[in-house]
């Protein structure tokens, strides 16, 4: 077969697998924006796994690959592997891992790297050993559910040769057969299976003691794949038995196993690439010709560095938030410990809220569904453990505790007013969705939250609606903590009454319901008390201490995520959260930073926003619990608590769109927190409140050139103060702008149509 008829062949087979995976339906951008590649890289293998070990993933089932040279470790989960039940805690389990053993001939390897490319989800390791130039690749697929590897020698065919072994992290059963290694067992309440398949093309494949033996094979490909019967819609919360699991598993690597890997990477990259592609960041930096490990170490200062972050955070949230109606957990979905800190639970003391954080305006909007569909799910179940732990209160509706499983238990502190933390993400989400039906199924639990806390609230001295017996996480003992109408709860309630007021105009409901709402709504303690150091009060009764660099901004609430406090609505109550975030300090774990960072960007203060960026990439060589302000990111740049949390990963992406721009308050506000780093620069694809989708250059500090895309046909509005600017629409055609109060102006969209704004700097309006 000559080479043309090869090349056509291959072409052929890669737009047959591009067609059964879907087309990619790119959005139109008119602003170029020139993001270098994204990825990590190292050139030497990982020893540890938390620091150093590189993480893949397809939103249910990942791995962390090593690199070694005489012998490659993938270490894998599923995020619904779990010990417990509904009566008792557990803990999130690592899975297993995967072995592979090579035959090396003595030689020391050269031309090291090993790579996590963030913009095709896909691992590599490379090196020369012998005068053979070898490659690995490692990619998660989400339409093949499997983890997919491929070991290739360029250039020369039979100089594969090592061995596959399957290792379970509990004491399961475990079998060979032919090209098959499985692994299966029960834990508390679930079952669990996982096979992996090796294929090879030439050479010889044969079993011995437990382990799959391949020799003088010109490629291999190997794919693992793993599950539980976990089903969150169960009152049992499984379905289905060991057999069921094993015929599933069965089919998918059957399935896989059919197709090539070219058809297999095709799949995949069909799959991520339009998802992760959605947005673009450009901040004028190149790729640095250096390792990972060294760029954060000693060049923290690399505008490409804070880029990488950002899409990071985006790579992370795809990788450990799809399919299945489970959200991520405080490591996201890796986790190679029976006992993790924490457990690695769903931990609703502000972590499990800020892994979702970036989901809507990073342009993740499907990722934050297993979080939404996880709350209505647990929120609505009859005679489920929310609303029993309501009813334990003598209280409609439902709440939690601080702690949970995936089985409904929770336990640790109680957390009443999370129950309307979690509404926010499930009123965000439509927000920038505009999506009705979504909000017809959300609808319920939002008011049920209400319903709690109108049997839970009481009437203080001044005629105002409080919650009773609160606590401000994490200050002082729970028991010595306790008041009435602090400002996280207050600031939370208020949240939720005005969201699910704001929600009653697209879903049908009660009017007794509305009305009560209201009438609350009214008499409502907000939450934003001035102290007498002239902060945002966290208590009602007892003092304030100036000083305390606690990680919790618990009474910042009003801040961010919520809408309350702005410069651009009441400086009073702006100036007295930004006394309350100085005395806090820029120290803190690894997601305390992150959080700040979103915190002073919506003080509009772009170098303190960036100075926490900055102290979040500090390298932390932390591998314990530790309460301080130890943290920062480890060297493969997962977040530092310490040890590893994700959240803070999340939440510096969440933070650095903030400082690009905001649409919290109605309207959309560009650059509203630009450091002097990034002073020149575009981005694609970020996403604001009322589904807009946008575009945007900018040099010299000043917005040039935006480009809006209406998602949903709704009104758009800008907030102008420097500016004068001129709308047209994909037909050069000027669009006709009314006035409104605070320098916003506003223009009529059409779904689907795209709007081109140029900036003409001028003087600030009177």
């Amino acid at each position: 077969m000559n080479s043309i008829m090869k090349n056509i062949i291959i072409c052929v087979s890669l737009f047959s697998a591009f067609c059964l995976c879907g087309n990619i339906n790119a959005k139109h951008q008119l602003n170029t924006v020139n993001q270098p590649t994204m990825r990590l890289w190292y050139d030497k293998p990982a020893e540890d796994w938390m620091m150093q070990a590189l993480p893949i993933g397809n939103g249910e089932f990942g791995g962390m690959f090593f690199g070694g040279v005489e012998r490659e470790q993938l270490q894998f989960n599923d995020k619904t592997l779990w010990t417990g039940s509904s009566e008792k805690r557990g803990a999130y389990q690592n899975f297993g891992d995967l072995f592979i053993d090579f035959q090396c001939i003595g030689d020391k390897a050269t031309n090291y790297k090993r790579e996590l490319s963030l913009d095709n989800a896909i691992g590599s390791v490379s090196y020369t050993l012998g005068g053979i130039k070898y490659l690995r690749e490692y990619f998660c697929s989400f339409p093949d559910k499997s983890i997919v590897m491929r070991l290739s020698t360029q250039g020369k065919k039979g100089k594969l040769s090592f061995s596959v072994d399957l290792q379970d992290a509990h004491e399961g059963k475990k079998s060979v057969s032919g090209n098959k290694i499985t692994i299966s067992g029960k834990l508390d309440i679930l079952n669990y299976e996982a096979q992996v398949a090796v294929l090879n093309s030439g050479g010889k494949l044969s079993t011995k003691e437990n382990k799959i033996t391949v020799e003088n094979a010109d490629e291999v490909t190997i794919l693992l794949t793993g599950a539980t019967n976990y089903d969150i819609h169960s009152p049992t919360y499984f379905s289905g038995s060991a057999d069921d699991i094993h015929n599933r598993i069965s089919e998918i690597t059957n399935a896989a196993s059919k197709k090539s890997f070219a058809e297999l990477k095709s799949c995949h990259l069909a799959d991520y690439q339009p998802i992760f592609d959605r947005v673009k960041l450009d901040f004028g930096a190149k790729a640095p010709e250096i390792p990972t490990d060294e760029l954060v170490k000693n060049h923290r200062e690399s505008a490409y560095l804070d880029m990488l972050y950002f899409q990071y955070g985006r790579y992370l949230l795809i990788a450990s938030s799809r399919g299945t109606d489970l959200p991520n957990n405080l490591q996201g979905l890796w986790n190679n410990s029976n006992r993790p800190p924490w457990e690695s639970d769903i931990h609703s003391n502000i972590n499990i809220q800020m892994n979702y954080w970036l989901a809507e305006n990073a342009n993740l909007s499907e990722c934050h569904l297993p979080f939404t569909n996880y709350i209505t799910a647990e929120a609505m179940k009859q005679s489920g453990s929310w609303t029993e732990m309501a009813k334990w209160h003598g209280c409609r509706g439902w709440t939690i505790k601080t702690q949970n499983n995936i089985f409904g238990y929770s336990d640790w502190n109680w957390n009443r007013p999370a129950n309307a933390w979690y509404c926010m993400h499930l009123w965000q989400h439509f927000e920038y969705t505009q999506d009705v039906d979504y909000l017809e199924k959300s609808f319920p639990a939002m008011k049920a939250a209400c319903e709690f806390w109108f049997d839970r609230m009481i009437i203080d001295d001044h005629g105002k609606w409080v919650a009773p017996d609160e606590w401000s996480p994490e200050q002082s003992s729970w028991s010595a903590g306790l008041e009435n109408g602090i400002a996280y709860a207050q600031q939370l309630i208020r949240e939720l009454f005005d969201n699910t007021l704001k929600a009653t105009a697209f879903v049908k409901t009660d009017e007794k319901f509305i009305s009560e709402l209201k009438s609350k709504f009214e008499k409502l303690d907000n939450g934003l008390h001035v102290g007498s150091w002239g902060q945002i009060r966290e208590w009602r009764k007892k003092d304030d201490i100036q000083g305390d660099e606690h990680r919790h901004l618990s009474h910042l609430i009003a801040l961010y995520p919520g809408n309350q406090i702005s410069y651009l609505k009441d400086s009073v109550y702006a100036n007295a959260a930004k006394t309350a975030l100085l005395s806090r300090g820029d120290g803190g774990t690894g997601w305390s930073r992150a959080w700040k960072i979103a915190c002073w960007a919506r003080l509009l203060d772009g170098e303190h926003a960036y100075k926490l960026l900055k102290n979040a990439l500090e390298v932390d060589y932390h591998d314990k619990i530790v309460m301080s302000n130890a943290g920062g990111v480890y060297e493969n740049l997962f977040d530092s608590h310490p040890p590893f949390q994700i959240d803070g990963n999340f939440g510096a992406t969440a933070g650095i769109t903030e400082m690009l721009i905001q649409s919290n308050l109605g309207f959309i506000h560009f650059l509203p927190a630009l450091p002097e780093a990034w002073k020149t620069g575009s981005f694609s694809g970020l996403k604001t409140t009322a589904n807009f989708s946008v575009d945007l250059k900018w040099k010299n500090a000043k917005p040039t050139e935006a480009t809006i895309l209406s998602n949903a046909g709704n009104e758009c509005k800008i907030y102008t103060p420097d500016n004068r600017i001129k709308i047209t629409d994909e037909n050069g055609k000027t669009i006709e702008t009314a006035d409104n109060p605070g320098n916003i102006i506003s223009f009529r969209t059409e779904k689907g149509k795209i709007y081109k704004i140029i900036f003409m700097t001028t003087t600030a309006k009177p």
